[in-house]
């Protein structure tokens, strides 16, 4: 009898796994990117579970057009992160350990922002969030941080937007 019921398990645990039993891993959320002075501010997607602060922040990284980092830092300790706090691009503090100091951003120029805060109690959750963003030129009024928007309708994302300046 024992044989029997470790071999039906030994069977039924495989069958689970490729019958769909399995939750699918959603690795990948939206960052949000928001203006603090005239730099970038990082965010992650507001759910039940981030305000509820299941998200712990480990690292942010910026990349620029050719791929290069161009900030990227660590936290000693992970800690909490929720939709209503931001990092802004570039700061430092005793909590972070600066792997790559931050370079000045350029307008005109397309970054992306990935931020590395996984949820430990829920391994199927969103573990990292992704964004990409670029300043604009607003003659006479200094720069405005700018999110780079998926249009669904055509099916791509808007980047062009980065690559002209703003009228007065």
């Amino acid at each position: 009898m024992k044989i029997f019921f470790c071999l039906s398990i030994a069977v039924a645990l495989p069958l689970t796994q490729i019958s769909g039993c399995t939750p699918i891993r959603k690795e990948i959320g939206p960052a949000i990117v928001q203006q603090s002075g005239n730099l970038p501010c990082f965010s992650i997607e507001n759910t039940e579970k981030t305000r509820a602060g299941e998200a712990n922040l480990k690292a942010i990284e910026v990349i620029g057009e050719q791929g290069n980092k161009i900030w990227f830092v660590e936290l000693k300790k992970s800690s909490p992160f929720t939709p209503d706090q931001c990092i802004p691009y570039g700061q430092t503090t005793d909590v972070y350990t600066t792997k790559v100091p931050a370079e000045p951003l350029v307008p005109g120029q397309v970054y992306g922002v990935a931020i590395y805060a996984p949820m430990e109690r829920y391994p199927y959750e969103v573990h990292g969030y992704t964004a990409d963003f670029c300043l604009l030129k607003r003659p006479g009024q200094g720069i405005l941080v700018h999110q780079v928007q998926f249009d669904p309708k055509i099916s791509r994302w808007l980047r062009e937007v980065c690559k002209t300046d703003m009228p007065n």
